[in-house]
């Protein structure tokens, strides 16, 4: 079983009064006025099959890739009830970092209304709103990030996503590195935001934690809308393909919002990962 990345920013004071509802505050108020608790999980795969670090996937461009390092950043979470009030998790707090490499696959938490939801929402990456805030506000969260592989240096940011390995194609027979990192630069801001819907309404109450089973495939990076060809993209020597900036970052971006589906919801109080 994979095991339970607790928010490393939680606190132990109740912070409800922290927490922030869509603009017209119409969220109707808790369903009995308590608070509770859920999971994000997220189960990696690569295109319907599950993600063996070490194993080799083809994909539509007809690349096989062996994927040695998956990880990426989940921020900004919001829960959405049918009427379309939202719970804004709160922002200090929303900062999560899932590793395929650490098995860190599910997000913990805490002090969420009472209520009936039925879609959320969160940002892949760091948002700069939050990251001009300085590195003294986020030096925690950006410790953890690093210990993860998922930040360059503080001048050049946050990787929103490491996706590393090796490949092969009819090009090249002997195998190549590649390395996929996407987050925003200079010259573009790359933080995206994705909105699911829920295919059963995840009930959280004092006694009651859903936990939502969102798969992510990461085949879509470069096999999404956007078809990125590794080989196209070798350096000079022919060593190695680093995609971290330019066009093709803009493109994998996009590809990234198709990269999320939301599986199943498991209502009640155990945790529930299958």
């Amino acid at each position: 079983m994979k095991s339970i990345i607790k928010n490393i920013f939680t606190a132990t004071a109740f912070f409800g009064l922290l927490t922030s509802c869509s603009s017209d505050d119409n969220s109707g108020g808790n369903v009995d006025g308590t608070f509770g608790e859920a999971e994000l999980y997220f189960d990696n795969g690569v295109n319907g099959d599950a993600l063996v670090l070490g194993s080799s996937y083809t994909n539509s461009n007809e690349e096989t890739l062996t994927i040695n390092r998956f990880n990426y950043i989940i921020s900004n979470i919001v829960f959405i009830k049918a009427d379309g009030s939202e719970f804004v998790y709160p922002k200090e707090k929303s900062y999560f970092v899932v590793s395929e490499e650490s098995n860190i696959n599910t997000l913990h938490l805490e002090n969420i209304p009472s209520g009936d939801y039925t879609k959320v929402k969160f940002g892949i990456g760091v948002d700069n709103q939050r990251y001009l805030e300085g590195e003294t506000a986020q030096q925690e969260f950006w410790n953890y990030a690093s210990q993860h592989h998922l930040t360059w240096t503080w001048s050049t940011g946050y990787r929103f996503i490491n996706f590393e390995g090796t490949f092969t194609s009819s090009n090249n027979s002997e195998p190549k590195n590649f390395q996929i990192h996407q987050g925003s630069n200079t010259a573009t801001d790359n933080y995206r935001e994705v909105t699911l819907d829920l295919p059963t309404t995840a009930r959280v109450r004092q006694d009651e934690k859903p936990s939502i089973h969102i798969i992510t495939d990461a085949n879509k990076i470069a096999d999404g809308v956007n078809k990125i060809v590794l080989f196209d993209n070798l350096n000079p020597a022919g060593t190695n393909a680093s995609i971290m900036g330019g066009e093709n970052l803009i493109k994998i971006a996009e590809n990234t919002l198709q990269m999320f589906v939301v599986d199943h919801v498991h209502n009640g109080s155990g945790n529930h990962h299958d």
